[in-house]
């Protein structure tokens, strides 16, 4: 008799044991409402000799047996074992050298310039045959103007609201935002770029702008994210708000607040989406703590920052403070006449 669910692990690579269909699975097999496992070949079950044999002795343990459709010969005596250990080990070595070959192949799409994968931007399409990126000149002309825009020191809302009046409409046809305009403006692609590391290098497509337009596109929206808070942000203080940058990208962090009742709590957090790459996740880091590590280096952790000259005399001793979330450090830079300790967080 079938039991009426079925537990496939779709999308979830055989290399690994953490599968929620899998976990279910083991479950029932735990929970002794199974007597028997069907799959339809052995590499449907594990791609891992390592966890083949774990999942073996799972089901052994269970006095639950094990049925391949393509291999139903295969029983429990010593030579069958064998032969399912050989299989395992097969499974495992394909999978294996088709991540070889498919590293292989990104490796010299990349050294090529050429696409790998991931979203065709607002001002290309894809070539059906090579995937590569193709220039729509209709779109092309769109971007080219809103980089142009953006050089002479128009803010993404007023390119937004230029680009509507204008009746232009993104890709889905639906009006521009600020934050559509930001991420268009932080594309490296536009400029014929690809990414290569932690770099850049050229690409085998046609850019929409030159290199020099996007760079001064960048540092002018860097400097605009660097800037003091308006009014309605003057009230809390951010001694370090320009300053602190994440250790994984080396974009600056942005300012976070969450209020529980009266009481508001400050972050530093990394949402910056410059570059064209997504901001890092987890990058979160509460204010006080930062500030206190620099104070305390700065040797002003018992006075604290009294005046606002006081705070700017700190703030141009700094030249860039290093936030690394996974080991919690932070490493301060200063200015040459001052020493550069780097500070963990407790």
């Amino acid at each position: 008799m079938l039991v009426g669910d079925r537990f496939d692990d779709e999308g979830y690579s055989g290399a690994t044991l953490d599968r929620p269909a899998l976990e279910r699975l083991l479950g029932v097999v735990r929970s002794g409402g199974v007597d028997r496992v069907v799959v339809y070949r052995l590499d449907r079950l594990s791609r891992s000799l390592r966890h083949f044999v774990q999942l073996s002795e799972e089901l052994r343990n269970h006095n639950v047996a094990l049925t391949i459709v393509s291999a139903p010969m295969l029983g429990a005596a010593a030579l069958d074992n064998m032969m399912l250990n050989v299989m395992a080990s097969f499974a495992e070595f394909e999978r294996e050298m088709t991540a070889t070959r498919m590293a292989e192949a990104r490796e010299y799409l990349k050294s090529h310039g050429r696409r790998v994968a991931g979203a065709v931007p607002f001002g290309y399409s894809a070539d059906p045959r090579t995937k590569q990126l193709v220039v729509v000149p209709e779109e092309a002309e769109i971007v080219s103007r809103m980089f142009q825009w953006s050089a002479a020191k128009m803010t993404p809302s007023t390119i937004a609201a230029l680009a509507n009046s204008q009746g232009w409409r993104t890709r889905n046809n639906t009006r521009w935002t600020p934050r559509q305009v930001q991420y268009t403006l932080t594309n490296y692609v536009y400029a014929g770029l690809v990414l290569d590391g932690y770099g850049f290098r050229k690409g085998c497509h046609e850019g929409l702008i030159t290199k020099e337009i996007y760079d001064q596109v960048q540092a002018l929206l860097a400097e605009r994210r660097s800037r003091k808070p308006g009014r309605a942000k003057a009230a809390i203080p951010w001694p370090l708000l320009g300053l602190v940058c994440c250790g994984s990208c080396g974009r600056p962090l942005s300012t976070h607040t969450i209020r529980r009742g009266s009481v508001i709590y400050q972050y530093y957090r990394c949402r910056s989406t410059a570059g064209g790459r997504e901001p890092c996740k987890g990058v979160l880091v509460r204010a006080h703590e930062v500030e206190s590590a620099v104070l305390q280096a700065a040797g002003l952790e018992q006075s604290g920052l009294t005046s606002k000259e006081e705070e700017a005399t700190f703030q141009s001793a700094i030249r860039q403070v290093v936030f690394e979330a996974d080991t919690g450090r932070i490493q301060i830079d200063f200015r040459p006449e001052v020493s550069s300790p780097a500070v963990s967080l407790a």
